[in-house]
């Protein structure tokens, strides 16, 4: 594993600092230790964009060099959406979080069209770019999006946004072709994927292939790792704020 402090070291020992990779991003919950991100910042990590599910960054995340993307997570005090949009000069927003899913924000899909031409909708003539509700892989997710681009008429949907768990690649390419297929005039955010195995060699070996893959897709626009639910997972070490090998391949 490489320490963020050597890392840090090495910049400012006068080696360049890599270039950002507009596509990668990092899912960052803002309950975790944000010596995490503040370290990744002064390093040479190619992570250009973070969110954490809510609607304006945390203190440390202020004057850093990634990107902070705001969401609207659910119905919940969407009435301030845009004011708290326009404080920070937001360019591009992440709406509703898994709506289609009972223990997230669980949104009709019709109702979620009308909070979208009611609170949203606006924000496109300020120049924000919209995303669409950040479905799940299940069974529900590609028809509750369905329902909801119908109800939704010309609503400006941006780019759509999916998030994705299962075991192998395979899987996760069927997912996004098929979403891909569908709707082959939106570019697609997958906000959330990480391979569930369970097995440190197996995940690694997911990483590499679908980090390598999705960047050859002129399609997907960003794409963010999720690692805080299975230990093996993990970008960080919680002893350390350094990486694991997984947060490397991830984050370097």
């Amino acid at each position: 594993m490489v320490p963020l402090t050597l890392l840090f070291l090495i910049v400012t020992s006068g080696l360049a600092v890599a270039k950002k990779d507009s596509k990668r991003g990092l899912t960052f919950p803002s309950t975790n230790n944000p010596e995490d991100v503040l370290n990744i910042n002064q390093t040479q990590s190619v992570i250009s964009w973070i969110y954490d599910w809510a609607l304006s960054p945390p203190s440390y995340l202020i004057n850093t060099n990634v990107e902070y993307v705001p969401m609207q997570w659910g119905a919940g005090n969407i009435e301030n959406l845009a004011s708290a949009v326009k404080n920070q000069s937001a360019k591009t927003l992440l709406t509703f979080n898994e709506p289609d899913f009972n223990q997230q924000s669980n949104l009709d899909a019709t109702y979620a069209a009308e909070l979208w031409q009611k609170y949203i909708e606006p924000l496109k003539d300020e120049g924000v770019r919209l995303g669409g509700p950040a479905i799940t892989s299940s069974s529900t997710g590609l028809p509750w999006l369905r329902e909801f681009m119908t109800a939704c008429g010309n609503c400006s949907v941006d780019f759509l946004t999916v998030h994705w768990y299962g075991e192998g690649t395979a899987g996760f390419y069927d997912y996004l072709w098929s979403l891909h297929g569908q709707y082959p005039n939106h570019t697609v955010w997958v906000t959330e994927y990480a391979d569930t195995a369970g097995n440190a060699t197996d995940v690694l070996q997911f990483i590499n292939q679908t980090t390598t893959y999705m960047e050859t897709l002129d399609w997907i626009e960003r794409y963010a790792w999720f690692g805080y639910n299975v230990c093996q997972l993990h970008l960080f070490i919680a002893s350390t704020h350094s990486l694991s090998e997984t947060g490397e391949r991830h984050v370097l």
